[in-house]
């Protein structure tokens, strides 16, 4: 019996799961398209967009859990699946307890997501944009648009040729606003060599501007290198985001200027990730609970599957809400802990069979079901 229930459970939960992940992960990963389309690799597209799942897949887990879950169990309810278990002398917890199973190994799938693969995919996403903002090397200069290298260096390119060359080149260098220069050549080419990136340009000119003494000077070239590393930032040690910690770097924090100033949202980051899987529970209860409660009937039951489903919703809203606030307002935190044991234990209690304000006998349960089946 266990077995077929989470089997019915595990079909609508891996699609609803692909379902909604894909399209998330869809809209995510649009970001690197500009990235594909100006010469990155495909292989590197691909793992660059898997690194974004595991921070879909928190919140996407447990909607399709939840979800799951209600389509399940009315799957079972409406083919008369449930009032059979129950008349054979299944209680409604016998039945619930097929479901607690999956939830408890979702949860634990989550945690692992949390402590592990997000923070290793965020930290792998930051660490790959830091090398494309600020390395020259990584740049993909477009043509027909000015490509700003760094701050008050510009380089506008007029056309590319299908071998890579680059025509009609302009690069306008104000980092000294008292000496501006202007390079322009007819053709040239963006190198990597090993003491960094260089600009060649061939059949072109240079022009330099002495404002102080109202003077141009032009001078004129047929080949000319321009060493650009000089103008790639230089990197330091990057203060982590508390979203990429692991577990170790939550609890014990490093002691800088920005980490005592940033505490409480590391201590925020670290409640999350402990209270997020436990709603898995919580949404397993109030699906079960969105068809077990009342007589059985065969009339249309839209309006507890309704409300079972807009409270699993509201209940994940209010997390994300709870979890946004908790960085700045610590107060919260034994809120965050509450609010999913409370409704687990409230929905678990009206999913066994109870009512929140009073209970029927155990006894008359089976005959109640088995007599609402004449509807």
């Amino acid at each position: 019996m266990n077995r077929y229930i989470i089997r019915q459970m595990l079909a609508p939960l891996i699609f609803i799961t692909f379902a909604l992940t894909g399209v998330i992960w869809l809209s995510q990963s649009l970001k690197f398209v500009e990235k594909l389309i100006n010469g990155l690799p495909i292989s590197t597209f691909l793992y660059l967009t898997v690194l974004l799942l595991p921070g879909i897949l928190k919140y996407t887990l447990l909607l399709s859990l939840f979800f799951g879950t209600l389509f399940a169990f009315n799957k079972l309810y409406s083919e008369s699946e449930l009032v059979v278990m129950w008349a054979a002398g299944l209680s409604k917890w016998a039945l619930a307890k097929p479901a607690m199973y999956l939830g408890f190994s979702v949860m634990l799938f989550l945690y692992i997501i949390s402590f592990v693969l997000s923070p290793y995919g965020i930290r792998v996403l930051d660490e790959l944009r830091v090398e494309w903002r600020e390395s020259l090397a990584s740049v993909v200069l477009r043509e027909g648009v000015f490509n700003t290298l760094a701050r008050g260096v510009t380089v506008y390119i007029r056309e590319k040729s299908s071998t890579g060359e680059l025509l009609g080149i302009l690069v306008h260098d104000e980092r000294d606003p008292t000496k501006p220069v202007t390079y322009m050549a007819e053709q040239g080419a963006f190198v990597k060599t090993e003491s960094g990136p260089r600009f060649v340009m061939k059949k072109g000119n240079l022009q330099e501007v002495k404002k102080d003494l109202a003077k141009l000077s032009i001078l004129y070239f047929d080949d000319y290198t321009l060493d650009i590393s000089q103008f790639e930032k230089k990197g330091g040690v990057r203060w982590l985001e508390p979203n990429a910690r692991y577990l170790n770097e939550l609890l014990w924090p490093e002691d800088s200027v920005d980490t005592r100033r940033n505490l409480n949202k590391i201590k925020a980051e670290l409640h999350q990730r402990i209270v997020l899987p436990l709603y898995a529970i919580s949404l397993i209860f109030i699906g079960i609970a969105g068809v077990n409660t009342g007589e059985f009937t065969r009339r249309s039951r839209i309006k507890p599957i309704l409300t079972a489903a807009v409270s699993g919703v509201l209940l994940i809203v209010l997390a994300m809400v709870l979890f946004s606030l908790a960085g700045s307002a610590p107060w919260l935190t034994p809120i965050l802990y509450v609010t999913p044991i409370v409704a687990a234990a409230i929905t678990a209690h009206l999913a066994s069979g109870g009512n929140f304000f009073r209970s029927k006998p155990a006894a008359s349960n089976s005959a109640t079901m088995l007599s609402g089946s004449a509807d």
